[in-house]
C-alpha cells in the first residue's frame, strides 16, 4: 500500500508539471505581428552579397492574412508636384509593390496566396507560394530561391509590433 502511496505522488506531481509546462507556440502565431526589412542576403554563382534596406516598407501577419507593402530601390522617390506628368507618377509607381492575402505558417514554412496586389499577374492566377523561415530573436527570416535554384535571397525582418 505504501508503494502504490509513493507511486501515486510521483505519477500526480509529474501530471502536475506537465499540466503547467508553457503551450508551444505553432508557426503562425509566432510570425503575427508587424516587421520591416532591415536586409536581404543575395547568394548566387558569383557570392554574397549583403543589402541594407533603407526604403519604407511593412510586412503584417494576422491569425490568417498578410499585407506587404514596399518601396524597392536604394534611392527615395520624388515628392510629386501638384500635377505630375506620366512620366514623373511612373517613376513615383514603379519602385512601390503592395500585395495582400491569406497566410499559413506550419512546419518552418510560410505559404502565401495572393488576394491583392500591385502586379495584375499575381492576382489573376491567385499565386500560390512557400518558402522556409525561421525566428531569431526579434528577427524573422525567409529565404526565396529562383526558379532555377541558383540565387538565393534570404530576407531579415525586425518585428516593430
Amino acid at each position: 500500500m505504501r508503494r502504490l502511496s509513493i507511486v501515486l505522488v510521483f505519477a500526480i506531481a509529474a501530471v502536475s508539471l506537465l499540466a503547467f509546462q508553457p503551450a508551444a507556440t505553432s508557426d503562425a502565431s509566432a510570425v503575427e505581428g508587424v516587421w520591416k526589412t532591415i536586409h536581404v542576403t543575395i547568394t548566387n554563382e558569383e557570392g554574397t552579397e549583403v543589402r541594407e534596406i533603407t526604403q519604407p516598407n511593412l510586412l503584417i501577419f494576422t491569425k490568417s492574412h498578410y499585407a506587404s507593402v514596399s518601396v524597392r530601390g536604394a534611392e527615395a522617390r520624388e515628392e510629386l508636384p501638384d500635377e505630375p506628368t506620366d512620366e514623373q507618377l511612373l517613376a513615383a509607381w514603379r519602385p512601390f509593390n503592395a500585395n495582400a492575402g491569406t497566410y499559413s505558417a506550419a512546419d518552418g514554412e510560410i505559404a502565401t496566396k495572393v488576394i491583392v496586389a500591385k502586379w495584375p499577374n499575381a492576382t489573376a492566377n491567385q499565386r500560390e507560394n512557400s518558402v522556409p523561415f525561421r525566428l531569431d530573436g526579434d528577427n524573422l527570416v525567409r529565404t526565396f530561391t529562383n526558379g532555377a535554384g541558383t540565387t538565393t535571397w534570404a530576407v531579415t525582418y525586425e518585428r516593430v509590433e
